[in-house]
Formats: C-alpha cells, structure tokens, sequence
C-alpha cells in the first residue's frame, strides 16, 4: 500500500488499483496473519488513514469499516503477544465436565455456592458411574 501512496497520481486506474489492492485485507486474511510487525504496519496505516493522501486507505474503506479492522489487528497482536495462535475457546468459565477428578474434589470441599456444589456431585456421580456402570 505504502508504494501505491508513493506512486499516487489522480486517475481512476490509480483509485482503482488502490482500492483493490486495499480490499485484500479482510478481517480473515488478520486473522491468519502470525507476523507481528506486518499487523504493526497494518495498524499504523489503518490509524493513519486520513493522514492526507491523495487516495488513501480513507477512500477505500468506510470509517467503520476501518474500525472493524483496526479492533481485529489490535486483537490479533495482543493474542500473538501472549504466545497464542488461537483465541481461548468459548465457553462457561468453570466447566465441571473439564475439571480434573483431584480440582473436582476439592471444590466440592470448598466452594461456598450450594448450586455449583451440587452441579460439581452430579459430575462426580456421573464420572463414577462411566468408570463402573450403571447400578442395577
């Protein structure tokens, strides 16, 4: 994009060449992306928008449309910072059907909230009854 600035002459071949070239980025194409000094120019490009080209990244994208890609660059360099390809799967917070058998124990000992007590039992009661069957 930087040498499509550099290059900038009023044509609608140069608008156009612009504009496809712009359009590449989608929020999938950030999303696969695993170099965090590409998604920093990404970043500084898409902050700098309307930083007075002639025909910029502001013409080719709608402002919210920039903002949705700026918040998903944002995301992806965080999540790459942390050492992460994938974000962290959806899902409850404590899920007792993940929990290991020594935690599930323990929180049943522990946790002060009587309905998560009882939820963490029936995970208990159904792990053992997948070890040793069904009771007659």
């Amino acid at each position: 994009m930087n040498r499509l600035f550099a290059i900038e002459s009023p044509s609608s071949d140069h608008y156009n060449r612009v504009r496809r070239t712009a359009r590449e980025l989608t929020v999938e194409r950030i999303r696969q992306c695993r170099h965090p000094d590409d998604l920093a120019r990404c970043e500084a490009m898409l902050v700098h928008a309307n930083s007075g080209w002639l025909y910029g990244l502001d013409r080719a994208f709608t402002r919210a449309e920039r903002g949705q890609l700026l918040v998903e660059v944002r995301n992806r360099l965080v999540l790459l910072g942390l050492g992460r390809s994938e974000p962290k799967p959806k899902g409850p917070r404590l899920d007792p059907t993940r929990l290991p058998d020594e935690a599930l124990l323990r929180l049943i000992q522990n946790h002060p909230d009587p309905r998560l007590v009882q939820q963490l039992r029936e995970e208990r009661f159904r792990r053992a009854e997948t070890e040793t069957g069904p009771t007659p």
